[in-house]
């Protein structure tokens, strides 16, 4: 059979040149029975010729083919040069290469695929650039050889993997690599999938040794298929690249972070996007699985209000709207939102994690303040990214204005830090934290406990007490204001006249005692009994503030009536209480386990509150909210097929909300009649979309 390498010059006096150091070469190959014998057989051309002291390995890496039996005949054809690894079943690229390296005896080790993309008699290039100092020799592709969408990803996965890496090799995928046996042999290699070329160079490159790039050809696969570009390899992929990142960049630059004295020393950039970007890839996986939920009920009503009072031109009649008011700015980016995108939940769901996103880094940010520091609030922000108390903040649309209020809350209140540490010359930190809190009074009603929790801050800075008086009294009297224009309007607000759902007589005590039993399971109750039990007196003020914070942005919401505790929505902003507890009980388990087990104790138990938040996330919540969305979804179904009027036995929301559904969303359907109530529930063909509300309630 003809050989598909072309005939590549080598350099100039290549007949001359020996190798002076032991090599040893090998081959990781799963199903490359037909591409294996013309592969050793020109490797063996080269190595007779140019290299006194070799060997070659193969890795069966659980082939399933003929290659066992190949490789058989091949290893009696080269003895007692070819040794055969075998592995009994198939565990991986990564997991090959490591078994290659692991059995490798000489000075230099060289692989390449074992499917016939390289030609090895280009490995003489790579030989010749080796000097005393020389760690690696890696190939880079002169012209990738595979369909489009290959190269496209590969070009993708490259250029993403080289900047979140920080890897200066330009191109990390060409697996045409010599290396020396000694780098090799500091490497400590744990991926089992094709990320261990990344994590492979990133290690050499951050030993320091000397790297050399050289350019060599890439050839048409001929046989076998990829096991890289599948699916399920391309899905665990991305998540070993996820941990890789984690172990290699974030934890470094933790371990750095609690070494310093002073956890409060000032954050740099690069540490500060590594974290931020952890938060943010932590907020993703706890809720991407809700962004394909349909609309929620209220969601309907939530889309008609922004169209109503979304515009400028209504925005007049939103200010004169007791309720919605204080909801603005909610409407109006639901209002932006339809007009980018339609009428497509997964856009609405997407703004509200982004926002989510964003509020876990303010979290972080909470760093700026002396008696919190960096290291406790880029723990705590961990968690409350992945936090499943608050879920239904993030996923249902309709309750939106709780993100916001927290928004624009930790912008104030950042601000006001901001100037309460920076002392003279800081208006404008003072007015930003003012003009923050007036957009989170137009987001919530709840935004008047930000006040209070300034006039806490500023009381922590005790040599300016008295100005912080003064300069609190402006946040205080809007806050007294904006209440009285909501109490004024109690005869026709809705939340004084919807059987109670407000009132200055509720058992807000008992309330707020039942709420913080609730919130504190499991993990809340776990970090305190730990600290209390350890008694961790060092954090005995970061507590303090996390367990005032706690009660003063709860307090607001334990007016309501309608639910013996407050709805899970509404412990958004408490859970950063919440997160610097559970924060702080971490960050003393590492302390107390650090000197014998390092970072490992600390790790497990974060990784198991990680994996424990996101898979209530996952199931349980996941199953909530598709129940709740079910009821309306088969409605408008039904409706979009209907060709006579709609009779509806039981439906679980008002009528009103199906009504808005039908209208928003039935687009050429919305002259069917629909038929509610007693005329309905005698019909054999009305409907019953009554489902088991117990478990559809997410509260």
């Amino acid at each position: 059979m003809k050989s598909v390498y072309s005939e590549v010059p080598l350099p100039g006096g290549s007949e001359c040149f020996l190798f002076q150091f032991g090599l040893s070469v090998f081959f990781p190959a799963f199903n490359d029975a037909r591409s294996l014998p013309d592969l050793l057989a020109r490797t063996f051309r080269v190595l007779r010729a140019h290299v006194a002291d070799y060997e070659v390995i193969v890795v069966n890496d659980g082939s399933v083919d003929d290659t066992a039996q190949v490789l058989e005949q091949l290893r009696r054809q080269y003895e007692p040069h070819l040794r055969v690894v075998t592995h009994a079943d198939n565990r991986g690229y990564g997991a090959a290469l490591r078994s290659g390296f692991t059995h490798a005896r000489k000075e230099f080790v060289f692989y390449t695929d074992g499917d016939g993309q390289y030609d090895p008699a280009e490995l003489l290039c790579l030989l010749r650039s080796v000097t005393a100092n020389t760690g690696l020799v890696n190939g880079y592709k002169t012209e990738r050889q595979d369909p489009w969408h290959r190269v496209a990803i590969g070009w993708l996965y490259n250029q993403f993997a080289r900047r979140l890496f920080r890897i200066r090799l330009r191109d990390i995928d060409c697996d045409f690599r010599l290396i020396r046996k000694s780098v090799l042999d500091e490497c400590e290699l744990t991926s089992t999938s094709g990320t261990i070329c990344v994590e492979l160079v990133r290690r050499i490159e951050m030993s320091g040794v000397e790297v050399v790039e050289r350019p060599v050809h890439h050839y048409p696969r001929l046989h076998g298929r990829s096991q890289f570009f599948r699916v399920r390899s391309l899905a665990t992929t991305f998540l070993q690249l996820c941990a890789l990142f984690c172990r290699l960049v974030l934890l470094p630059v933790w371990t750095r972070a609690t070494a310093l004295p002073n956890p409060t020393s000032r954050l740099t950039l690069k540490p500060a996007i590594l974290i931020c970007l952890a938060i943010a890839m932590l907020a993703v996986l706890a809720y991407a699985r809700a962004l394909w939920l349909p609309f929620i009920a209220d969601d309907y009503l939530q889309i008609e209000l922004g169209r109503q009072y979304g515009p400028v031109p209504g925005w007049g009649a939103l200010l004169g709207d007791a309720l919605y008011r204080c909801r603005a700015t909610s409407l109006v980016l639901t209002y932006w939102t339809e007009r980018a995108f339609g009428l497509d939940p997964f856009f609405f769901n997407l703004s509200s994690l982004a926002i989510h996103t964003l509020n876990s880094m303010l979290v972080f940010a909470l760093g700026l303040w002396r008696p919190i520091g960096w290291r406790l609030s880029a723990v705590a922000a961990c968690f409350f990214a992945v936090c499943q108390h608050h879920a239904e903040a993030v996923i249902w649309d309709a309750a939106i204005p709780e993100l916001l209020v927290f928004t624009f809350s930790l912008l104030s209140f950042l601000c006001w830090v901001w100037w309460l540490q920076a002392g003279r010359g800081s208006r404008t930190a003072y007015w930003c934290a003012f003009a923050g809190f007036l957009a989170a009074l137009l987001s919530k009603e709840s935004a008047v406990a930000l006040a209070p929790l300034l006039l806490f801050a500023g009381m922590l800075e005790p040599s300016r007490r008295r100005v912080i008086l003064v300069r609190v009294l402006p946040f205080a009297l809007c806050a007294a204001a904006y209440f009285g224009l909501v109490y004024a309007a109690r005869s026709t607000h809705l939340h004084f006249n919807d059987a109670g759902t407000f009132s200055l007589g509720a058992p807000f005590v008992w309330t707020l005692l039942r709420s913080s039993a609730r919130l504190l399971r499991v993990w809340g109750a776990v970090g305190l009994i730990a600290l209390v039990v350890w008694k961790a007196r060092t954090w005995a003020r970061p507590l303090a503030i996390a367990g005032v914070w706690w009660v003063l942005t709860l307090l607001p919401y334990c007016f309501l009536t309608y639910m013996p505790h407050v709805p899970s929505r509404h412990t958004y902003f408490a859970s950063v209480g919440l997160s610097l507890l559970v924060a702080a009980a971490l960050i003393e388990l590492h302390a107390r386990t650090a000197r014998r087990h390092g970072m490992r104790v600390a790790a497990l138990i974060a990784g198991i509150i990680i994996v424990h938040q996101c898979a209530y996330l996952w199931t349980r919540k996941q199953a909530q909210f598709e129940l709740r969305a079910r009821p309306t979804e088969e409605l408008l179904r039904t409706v979009w097929q209907a060709t006579s009027t709609v009779y509806v036995k039981c439906f679980p929301y008002d009528p009103s909300i199906a009504g808005l559904a039908v209208r928003i969303r039935a687009r050429d359907s919305t002259g069917t009649p629909i038929v509610f109530g007693p005329v309905a529930a005698n019909r054999a063909d009305a409907h019953d979309w009554c489902f088991d509300r117990d478990r559809a309630s997410p509260f």
